[in-house]
């Protein structure tokens, strides 16, 4: 993640970026609604994404 501050909550781009996604990845799979954290669609790439939440890529 990148220039958190601590105690930050990191959002759904932190880390797909943090587990190695390119940002070109991640916005088709956005586009493709494929992204889900603990099984629920994701719209925003900045919404949060606490630990110890579960980020999935549908279809994968």
């Amino acid at each position: 993640m990148s220039e958190e501050q601590p105690g930050a909550v990191p959002t759904v781009r932190d880390r797909l970026v943090s587990a190695g996604l390119s940002a070109g990845r991640i916005e088709r799979h956005l586009q493709t609604g494929r992204i889900a954290v603990d099984g629920e669609p994701v719209k925003d790439l900045d919404a949060p994404a606490p630990m110890p939440g579960r980020i999935t890529i549908l279809g994968s």
